[in-house]
């Protein structure tokens, strides 16, 4: 029970320092969110969703999940929806290996959030969900953002390869990046 707590602690103290850092605030349905994720990340041996990913691409998982009955089509969006924010924020090394960058990872797990937005805005039990995840489609690069700074924090990040970060700073404009960047003495024209 202790370790528990403190994983919960640590999740929330690195968050909450990466928002002071970033200057930026996220909401508290959105925050108590990445905390859950984060803590099911460390917790369990399956996160990354293997029985409905099966080493397909998550496009394809998502494209699937439309045509599932209701309960799988639901379970397999989220797992588009969080695998996407973990390897577009927490774990972004992972994305050199693939064919896609950050980007595509980004816009997937948008679009899987927002489908589960619109599923749950039709029914009026269920408008703490609906409003959960439009919440998490608006404020997706901000989540990005603050895992890529508990990613940077935690050596995760390959902060030597410049020209990685500045195609991520171009797709995406996540302080990390630019940070790296700057670091680097690389000013892109578009910098702002």
């Amino acid at each position: 029970m202790e370790i528990v707590e403190r994983f919960d602690a640590f999740f929330v103290d690195e968050i909450e320092a990466a928002e002071r850092r970033l200057n930026i605030e996220l909401r508290p349905h959105v925050k108590l969110y990445l905390i859950h994720l984060l803590k099911r990340l460390s917790e369990q041996r399956d996160f990354f969703y293997s029985e409905v990913v099966q080493d397909k691409p998550l496009g394809i998982v998502m494209l699937e999940a439309l045509h599932k009955n209701i309960f799988e089509k639901l379970r397999d969006l989220k797992a588009v929806g969080d695998l996407s924010l973990i390897f577009s924020g927490l774990y972004p090394e992972h994305l050199t290996r693939r064919m896609v960058d950050i980007d595509y990872f980004i816009e997937i797990g948008r679009r899987s959030y927002h489908l589960l937005s619109d599923f749950y805005s039709g029914f009026k039990s269920k408008q703490d969900l609906f409003t959960l995840y439009s919440q998490l489609v608006a404020d997706f690069i901000r989540l990005i953002d603050v895992l890529t700074e508990i990613s940077g924090e935690l050596h995760f990040l390959d902060e030597m390869d410049v020209a990685k970060a500045l195609r991520r700073w171009k797709a995406t404009r996540i302080s990390k990046y630019r940070e790296i960047l700057e670091r680097e003495n690389v000013i892109p024209w578009d910098f702002q």
